[in-house]
């Protein structure tokens, strides 16, 4: 193991010498500052790597991460490089609405989970480290699987877009040529990057596992707000908009009036490309079925060292949590009051490309000062690592303990369960890759990501039932999932199938029919569950809370 981490690394630094030595407008001082963050960020691995002595250090850092490391870890954990190219991407679509309509829903969500804990704590407190462990032990052993194998593809298939949806934001921001010349080969630039990208989870997965994301997350999660912020200044304040030509401030709020109107204020707006009171209902109830069935999210769970750490995490990181999300939004919106919603004429990008890419053209045709550039490079490196990291370790242990260990006749010792998550990661590291190699970007990274997500929703719905009702039963468990796989996936293949046939869109929009998708499957879940004479397998998660917390504190 420790010859093949050699090896990765070796690997790694090739490819990124190779990149580097391209003759790009990129001072040396940029660079320097680029590899001694790595190096350090690799060093912190290394070093917590021998901190990490079982399963519970490696799968969950020994439940032991108090509230602010939590705090750290969970904004940088969920502020990946795919997460900035998808917000700036809804920010240069949508403007400042996507911002209004996020505040409007922390209104809702931080209360409920920050505040009074709902769900979130019961989770800790069943001890479990995945859905699929608390449904086997809430409902059946069979469900278990049908519902680990699920998710674990639906978000395998939403990971897929990360690696190569950050490359293409790379290789657009630095102004990389189509391709680049590697060992004599002629290789796409994206690819190159994407290599890169993924060949940090094989390095930092294997060094320590969750116990060393936690940490080093902690420290990313303060580095990469702080350039961010910087980043947004420096925009804002060279933003310079026709036909006024006033720089700053006023000039990105006038550009924004200009190309979105209301719309790009206002969420609910009645005329423009606008999102509307359906798309806020189902993102609120997304987001919070995804806090009961969302493997990552429940990992990081897991990892808390009582069930209030969980409530208190999630109430600052929601906080927090917004201000970032404000930051890389501006950029977005920087950039469509600066050029407009129009790709250049001339340019080969198609109309979804464009929204995929405007932010990164426009920040590197503005322009970056030196240092600067150095520290936004390495901020969207350890951004990446933050989020691809997490999430590869998570599902990568979802599909060892939910999708292999239930066929296995023996158990695996601690030792083998650690060396298959890793084979695991290392095999997903080849899929994103060859997934890389086809992907033509054919809708919005937000819309690729929600449409996986909402596969898994489903499992949101038996878990939180589960929880807070004894009826729950597992015939209409099953229902709920059938119900909330099939819909959404069809109502994607109709829309295909029409579009090819007709040329006309579905008259209602993928958010309805995920939205109307949960309302069904909910339904379901009750009457089945009436019926059925099956024994409930309820346990008191609300004592269990108390417990807990009490010991802690004791």
């Amino acid at each position: 193991m420790y010859l093949l981490n050699l090896c990765s690394l070796f690997d790694f630094l090739s490819l990124l010498v190779a990149v580097l030595t391209r003759p790009l407008p990129i001072h040396s001082i940029d660079w320097a500052i680029l590899a001694a963050g790595f190096l350090f960020y690799l060093g912190w691995a290394i070093y917590l790597n021998g901190k990490c002595r079982g399963v519970d250090d490696y799968l969950v850092s020994g439940r032991k991460v108090r509230v602010w490391l939590g705090l750290g870890a969970g904004i940088a954990g969920e502020l990946g490089l795919i997460t900035i190219a998808a917000m700036c991407e809804q920010g240069y679509r949508y403007g400042f609405s996507f911002v209004l309509i996020n505040l409007l829903a922390l209104t809702l969500v931080v209360p409920l989970f920050g505040v009074f804990g709902f769900g979130i704590e019961r989770f800790r407190a069943t001890r479990c480290t995945s859905v699929p462990e608390y449904i086997e032990q809430r409902y059946t052993r069979n469900l278990r699987v049908t519902v680990g194998i699920i998710n674990c593809v639906a978000g395998v298939l939403q990971m897929c877009i990360f690696p190569i949806g950050g490359a293409l934001f790379l290789t657009q921001l630095l102004g990389l040529p189509e391709s680049v010349n590697l060992l004599g080969f002629a290789c796409r630039s994206e690819l190159a990057i994407m290599a890169v990208l993924l060949i940090c989870p094989l390095i930092f997965t294997t060094l320590g596992g969750y116990t060393t994301l936690i940490v080093t997350n902690f420290f990313q999660g303060v580095f990469v707000v702080f350039v961010m912020t910087w980043l947004l200044v420096y925009v804002v304040s060279h933003a310079v908009s026709p036909p006024q030509f006033v720089p700053g401030m006023q000039a990105t709020w006038t550009g924004l009036e200009n190309e979105l109107a209301e719309a790009g204020v206002n969420p609910f707006a009645g005329s423009g490309d606008a999102y509307g009171i359906q798309w806020f209902l189902f993102l609120n109830v997304m987001t919070i079925l995804l806090q009961f069935s969302y493997g990552p999210y429940l990992q990081q769970y897991a990892s808390m060292d009582r069930p209030k750490s969980v409530s208190r995490s999630y109430l600052l990181s929601g906080v927090f949590g917004f201000g970032r999300s404000l930051i890389i939004f501006g950029l977005g919106v920087a950039t469509v009051a600066a050029i407009g919603r129009n790709a250049p004429l001339g340019s080969n990008f198609t109309a979804t490309e464009w929204i995929n890419y405007a932010t990164p053209v426009y920040l590197n045709q503005l322009g970056m000062p030196i240092v600067l550039t150095g520290l936004v490079l390495l901020a969207l490196l350890f951004a990446d690592v933050a989020v691809t990291d997490k999430y590869i370790l998570s599902w990568s242990t979802s599909i060892v303990n939910d999708c292999i260990s239930p066929f296995r006749r023996e158990k695996f010792t601690e030792r083998q369960q650690i060396r298959a998550v890793r084979l695991t990661v290392a095999a997903l590291c080849m899929l994103f890759f060859l997934f890389g190699m086809i992907y033509k970007p054919g809708m919005a990274i937000w819309s690729f990501m929600w449409l996986l997500a909402n596969l898994i929703g489903g499992s949101g719905i038996v878990v939180l039932l589960g929880m807070y009702w004894p009826g729950a039963k597992s015939l209409g468990a099953y229902a709920c999932i059938a119900v909330c796989v099939i819909v959404p996936i069809s109502d994607v293949i109709a829309r295909q199938y029409i579009a090819h046939t007709n040329g006309k869109p579905l008259p209602w929009t993928p958010e309805q029919t995920g939205l109307y998708t949960y309302a069904v499957g909910a339904v379901l879940m009750v009457l089945l569950s009436w019926a059925s004479s099956e024994e409930s397998k309820y346990w008191d998660l609300g004592q269990a809370v108390r417990e807990q917390n009490l010991q802690v504190e004791g």
